[in-house]
């Protein structure tokens, strides 16, 4: 229908068969074109035809029959794209241009340049470069090193560029044969299947757990016409020892040296003869003439210099920029959007960051509000983009087994949580189920009492943690996969006349968890950092190594149970876990950074002995200085053996550097086995798709809240009764939660709700704050302690005569009063052993 590609132009309102094509692939329109991927009758292959405007690059034109696009008449085109005046179109790989095979540098072998073919790097050898070809001849074949770095990307010059390094000897890796060209490596071609003999080629770029690519000389020589990406490999005439596996290094490490590799475009704008520094119309499609170009150059200086300036100095900025400030900037910029209540889409351009929310977060802290804008817009662009991806992203699939799921889990920590939120909403509200609400009886002075005696509830029996535990161990977890704002069980406390209609069940999850962070029980233990008083995050707690008999992994899964039903339910839990927890949990490798946030003094002593040759110590005087064996201890203070009789070998100079990889190895899985049983506790409660959306720091946000009790978001959420805002003791109540230390005031919101963290915005309270004026009669106020309702979030205030006494009187409650209404029969609370 319409007027374009039937014959002639006239409107057509019912279909006209178009009788050109033998056969069309595919189709796409435009404002006033229509380009068609088809054979003509006299064609043999697929061809790109346009009828319309601009058939042959010529604005005046319009055909109303199927014009050939001579461009692409040496191409296979595989899909077409249409815009309102544009196509694109995508073709089949094409043979890679000799350009990449050129590398315009030095033989040291020969003294040739340029080199044509592939390179060989001499890493153990200062770098030097060989042509491939020439070193593959019988008089240098295997009397060059036993290890060489092989390269097929053009490489212009050696600037900039960081090869990798082996951190061990090359014995360490390779055995110790004679080389020859019969020589087998034991490992077939992953190109031919063949056998490998006298060389071999291993992939650098693959991941630490896949099984290495091998690859056989011919076809390592060969560029493989599919390949997308570019790839280095050790080039080896020795098997690889049984069990060692050569050092693995990132794509990304190597990409940027390579000048070459696919094709290169240059988009320069064009500028039209009467307005030199104005664009052209979208439409203007012809072929530059003279005077075009002329006036391009022009244009084009114009706007360099014109822009210059203000290039330089963003390029200056973002040149040299750290993952860690993107992922800071986006947790910063959904805090600032969730205390505004607004999208984040909705931020101004010319927001003014909160200078206390950004001095929280060390790698932007000495960012300028400016550049940060500045990045928030890059960001902003690309959130706007990946947001119509999300639907297509199975989260439920494993890493590395689709393409958009790989593409994703590199993304992710760039992602604003407004993106992904109402797909995290969908996923829960999938499988939500009604509370069946099982009533628990939960004794608390029994709890106390085994406490008290100052050993950990390796059982699982005693604690309050326990007791819950033990009752949901035989009936199982199905009642905790439950909808917002409901809990999935009541609690009873014994001996403690409460009735539960929310409080008591909050004060039940308040209290496991400081038991889970007290030596109560031992599946935490305080981080090395805590221990000994040094590094940042001392206040952390890290998963027990030694935590590994089949009832602690069962309670450490009940743990990540509880942790799913805070994400369905929003109650959060007072947790304080270090980044190498939530990582594991949300499948995320850890790093050495994350190791350095727990245990800051074994990174320090791993570097020193590292560097120790920088401090004159040699291997003759190493020995007398380390005396370290082949063992580490982790942060429960056992010590383990890094090699098979680790502790009877003593660490060399020459040794050094293999063992502090081994350290960091060890001490970065030392508690691998714990985080899998929580995150299978997790899986049980909340979709795996659910995990793997996240970040691990809005895991921690999702599961633990805020740890700082807003004061501000606490009173935009509080109602009065019998009083107003502006009473001389609302305002002594106010001074004095300001005045409270972060642990006081969380104290606080235990002692009026039964939880320890508020919810992230005010539309997520599920209740109000309320506080009202306790009056007594004729009874002096200030010798009166407050009131609190925790199954209504609501606290009774005396009425004070000053603020000392509303500070004192406060501050005492919180700490001391947390039974609930302690006037049942006293004899319930004991065991009759007891």
């Amino acid at each position: 229908m319409g007027q374009l590609g039937h014959g002639d132009y006239d409107n057509q309102y019912v279909p006209k068969l178009v009788d050109f094509f033998s056969k069309v692939v595919s189709a796409v329109t435009g404002n006033s074109f229509t380009a068609f991927i088809s054979r003509g009758k006299e064609d043999t292959g697929n061809r790109l035809y346009i009828s319309g405007q601009n058939p042959k690059n010529k604005a005046e034109d319009k055909v109303c029959l199927p014009t050939l696009v001579e461009t692409f008449e040496d191409k296979l085109i595989s899909k077409v794209f249409g815009g309102a005046n544009h196509i694109f179109a995508i073709t089949a790989p094409m043979n890679i241009p000799k350009s990449r095979d050129t590398h315009n540098l030095k033989c040291s072998l020969t003294g040739k340049s340029p080199i044509e073919g592939g390179i060989y790097i001499d890493i153990l050898n200062d770098n030097k470069i060989y042509s491939a070809t020439d070193a593959e001849t019988p008089d240098h074949k295997f009397k060059l090193p036993d290890l060489l770095l092989f390269s097929l990307e053009a490489l212009t010059s050696l600037e900039k560029v960081s090869w990798p390094t082996l951190p061990a000897s090359l014995d360490e890796y390779l055995e110790k044969v004679e080389p020859s060209d019969s020589l087998s490596f034991g490992v077939n071609c992953g190109m031919t299947g063949e056998p490998i003999k006298g060389v071999c080629y291993v992939n650098v770029h693959a991941y630490e757990n896949e099984p290495l690519r091998f690859l056989s000389q011919g076809a390592a020589f060969k560029i493989q016409e599919e390949q997308v990406s570019q790839t280095l490999y050790y080039r080896i005439t020795r098997p690889i020892k049984k069990g060692k596996s050569l050092p693995v290094f990132p794509r990304n490490m190597f990409s940027a040296q390579s000048e070459t590799f696919g094709y290169q475009m240059k988009v320069i704008p064009k500028y039209n003869e009467k307005e030199k520094y104005v664009l052209c119309s979208e439409r203007d499609l012809r072929l530059p003439n003279e005077s075009d170009s002329k006036n391009n150059e022009k244009g084009h200086e114009y706007m360099i210099n014109k822009y210059k300036e203000s290039f330089d100095a963003f390029y200056g900025d973002m040149k040299d920029l750290k993952p860690e400030v993107d992922e800071q900037l986006v947790d910063l910029i959904n805090t600032v959007a969730q205390k505004l209540e607004k999208n984040v889409f909705d931020l101004s351009e010319n927001i003014n960051f909160p200078k206390d929310e950004v001095n929280l977060r060390g790698a932007i802290d000495k960012c300028s509000n400016e550049f940060l804008r500045k990045r928030f817009q890059i960001l902003k662009n690309f959130n706007q983009k990946f947001k119509s991806l999300l639907p297509y992203i199975d989260f439920a699939a494993k890493k590395d087994t689709t393409r958009f799921r790989n593409i994703y889990a590199q993304a992710s920590v760039y992602i604003f949580w407004d993106v992904k939120s109402e797909l995290f909403e969908k996923l829960l509200a999938k499988d939500a189920k009604s509370s069946s609400n099982p009533k628990i009886k939960v004794n608390r002075m029994k709890a106390s009492k085994f406490i008290q005696k100052g050993k950990p509830d390796h059982t699982g029996e005693f604690t309050v943690f326990g007791q819950i535990y033990q009752h949901f161990k035989n009936a199982g977890y199905s009642c905790f996969k439950i909808a917002k704002d409901q809990n999935p069980f009541t609690v009873q406390f014994v001996g403690e006349a409460s009735i539960d209609a929310g409080g008591p069940y909050r004060e039940a999850v308040s209290q496991l968890c400081t038991e889970l962070q007290s030596g109560a029980l031992p599946l935490l233990i305080p981080s090395p950092n805590q221990k000994n008083d040094s590094g940042q995050f001392r206040e952390k707690w890290v998963l027990n190594p030694s935590a590994n008999s089949l009832i602690h992994l069962q309670m450490l899964e009940f743990l990540g149970v509880i942790m799913g039903c805070s994400i369905r339910t929003r109650n959060f839990l007072n947790l304080d876990l270090p980044s190498m927890v939530w990582k594991q949990l949300v499948d995320v490798p850890v790093n050495r950074k994350d190791l350095e946030n727990i245990d800051r003094y074994l990174i320090q002593c791993l570097d020193d002995i590292i560097n120790i040759n920088k401090k004159g110590v040699d291997e003759n005087s190493f020995s007398e200085i380390i005396q370290e064996k082949f063992v580490t201890t982790l942060s429960d203070g056992s010590e383990v053996e890094l090699i098979p009789g680790g502790r009877s070998k003593i660490v060399t100079f020459d040794a050094r550097v293999e063992w502090a990889e081994l350290v960091e190895k060890f001490r970065l899985n030392e508690f691998k086995k714990q985080a899998e049983a929580i995150r299978k506790g997790l899986c049980l409660i909340v979709p795996e798709g659910v995990l793997n959306l996240l970040t691990w720091r809005e895991l921690e946000t999702i599961v633990c809240g805020k740890p700082i009790l807003d004061i501000d978001l606490l009173r935009e959420n509080t109602i009065y009764r019998g009083c107003s805002d502006t009473d001389p003791v609302i305002e002594f109540f106010w001074k004095a939660l300001a005045e409270f230390t972060p642990e006081e005031r969380s104290m606080y919101l235990r002692f009026v709700w039964g939880r320890s963290r508020l919810p992230l915005t005010s539309k997520d309270f599920p209740m109000k704050h309320t506080v009202e004026m306790l009056r007594k009669g004729s009874v002096d106020p200030d010798i009166m302690l407050p009131v609190a309702h925790t199954c209504f979030f609501q606290i009774e205030l005396p009425k004070y005569t000053n603020y000392e006494i509303l500070r004192d009187k406060l501050r005492y409650a919180i700490k001391n009063c947390q039974a609930i209404d302690t006037d049942g029969r006293a004899y319930d609370i004991w065991d009759e052993d007891d």
